[in-house]
């Protein structure tokens, strides 16, 4: 059987490819590692593509960038050239909903995410049950283009049932 390390990277097709590497980039301070077009300099036709990543047939990858998140999985970014379905996720829908970026200072995120042209959806709060204790907060945004983000700042333990059968992992942390 072979080891799990962790999550590499999250892919996000998005409808601008520039427009969301600059918001990852202010948002969280994301750097890009490479972008990749197909070897002519075009788009890359899901006639190439397809067969491995399942990119839908009559569409094409027009942009892909992938960005370093720090201390987390790397994000690859997509942009292609005719979508299907929703633009936005929401949390009761099939399908990752979001995904969440672990913070030492949840206000200073929430502002950097705002400048860089996010949406909040409420000022950072409190977080209970499990998650409860001192100085732990979180807050949900939606990014440009609609994917639902949450930035959590955790710097007490969490508390967890008799019957857990695991620790939650946290950036910076060892096994």
């Amino acid at each position: 059987m072979s080891t799990i390390r962790g999550i590499e990277h999250i892919g996000i097709t998005v409808p601008d490819h520039d427009a969301a590497v600059s918001f990852l980039k202010a948002a969280f301070g994301a750097e890009p590692m490479f972008s990749q077009t197909a070897s002519n300099g075009g788009p890359m036709a899901a006639e190439d593509v397809g067969p491995m990543n399942g990119l839908r047939a009559g569409t094409a990858m027009k942009k892909v960038s992938v960005l370093r998140m720090k201390h987390g999985p790397n994000i690859e970014v997509f942009e292609i050239d005719r979508p299907a379905g929703t633009p936005a996720t929401n949390i009761a829908d099939y399908g990752i909903s979001h995904f969440s970026v672990n913070v030492s200072d949840v206000y200073a995120a929430a502002g950097a995410f705002a400048e860089a042209g996010g949406e909040l959806l409420s000022d950072p709060y409190d977080l209970g049950g499990p998650e409860e204790g001192p100085g732990n907060r979180g807050v949900f945004g939606r990014a440009p283009w609609g994917l639902l983000i949450e930035m959590e700042q955790l710097p007490a333990p969490m508390s967890y049932y008799p019957d857990a059968e695991a620790r939650r992992w946290l950036p910076g942390q060892e096994d």
